[in-house]
């Protein structure tokens, strides 16, 4: 006669006769850790906290730091004081195994859109570290929060467990493409041929046939040198490598030394490099990156400028 056994049963029966090597520690470990749907509800819930004013409804560690755009701040200072209602644009991603979970948000602030980036490091399911760059029109010269309704869907697929690069490789590609910019070599960067680009909720490349570049895949325009007024990528931080969803989020600072204002592209002649070389400034950008194939499909970034390389607070 065949006896049917439950393991889950068995299990239960081990680790109470002490027979089982999960301790009442290992347990609670297990229970401290915080998983991508409890990283997910953090985020959710700061979301909901923020345009409440109100902090003291996230799960904090006794030491939290917080920064927005680079300025370390006490929390319920400047976005928090300010936010209103969130849009209907919010994506989320994360990296259970770093405790680290993003996302992008659209709010209402004093009546106008901005462009929230937000980057959470949670420890035993309490937050300690809080960073956040906010795109508003009087802090960068390229902002359309009323493109941005939803995310792009390609944001939210997974890729199968197969066709994952480990966390260094999707690392490592990204790099390539910080590379190719300081070099003016779009052909450094595994770009896939249909790569696209969205800035501040505005698409940059590829270019259209009216832009001044003329229509341009991100490679190419990365290869015309009119980029190469951002002397230098630096630092440069990779955060949160979402491996689930081929994700890699990338916190930057370009320096713009503003030593170059033209350049010779090949086909149109001289070509002013755009305002950002006129004066020295940087730019703080939270970029996320999408990997599939092993190639950069497509990007999103938050860009928030400021002075000449101002510290990003997480030196």
């Amino acid at each position: 006669m065949k006896i049917k056994v439950s393991w889950c049963a068995v299990i239960g029966l081990l680790v109470s006769h002490g027979s089982f090597p999960l301790s009442r520690a290992n347990l609670a470990v297990a229970d401290e850790n915080c998983d991508r749907a409890c990283l997910n509800q953090v985020a959710d819930q700061y979301l909901s906290a923020l345009v409440a004013h109100d902090p003291s409804r996230l799960p904090l560690a006794k030491k939290v730091r917080f920064t927005e755009d680079g300025v370390v701040l006490q929390l319920g200072d400047a976005l928090w004081a300010t936010a209103g209602a969130l849009g209907t644009y919010k994506l989320v991603f994360a990296e259970p195994e770093a405790g680290a979970v993003g996302a992008y948000a659209v709010v209402q602030e004093n009546g106008s859109g901005a462009l929230l980036a937000l980057r959470l490091k949670v420890e035993k399911r309490k937050i300690t570290e809080i960073e956040t760059l906010v795109a508003r029109k009087p802090t960068t010269s390229i902002l359309n929060t009323g493109n941005l309704t939803q995310p792009r869907s390609i944001f939210l697929e997974t890729v199968p467990f197969e066709d994952r690069p480990n966390r260094a490789e999707m690392v490592s590609m990204v790099n390539k493409y910080f590379d190719g910019i300081e070099q003016g070599n779009g052909d450094i960067v595994p770009f896939d041929p249909d790569c696209l680009r969205i800035e501040n909720g505005i698409q940059t490349c590829p270019s259209s046939t009216s832009s001044r570049l003329g229509a341009l895949s991100c490679g190419a325009q990365l290869s015309t040198k009119i980029f190469t007024y951002i002397q230098s990528v630096s630092p440069r931080r990779f955060p949160i490598v979402d491996r689930d969803r081929g994700l890699v989020l990338a916190i930057v600072r370009f320096n713009h030394p503003a030593t170059q204002q033209t350049v010779e592209v090949a086909g149109r002649g001289q070509m002013n490099m755009g305002p950002y070389s006129t004066w020295p400034n940087s730019t703080q950008i939270a970029e996320l990156f999408k990997i599939r194939n092993r190639k950069l499909k497509e990007i999103t970034a938050v860009i928030v400028t400021g002075a000449y390389k101002a510290p990003m607070g997480w030196e």
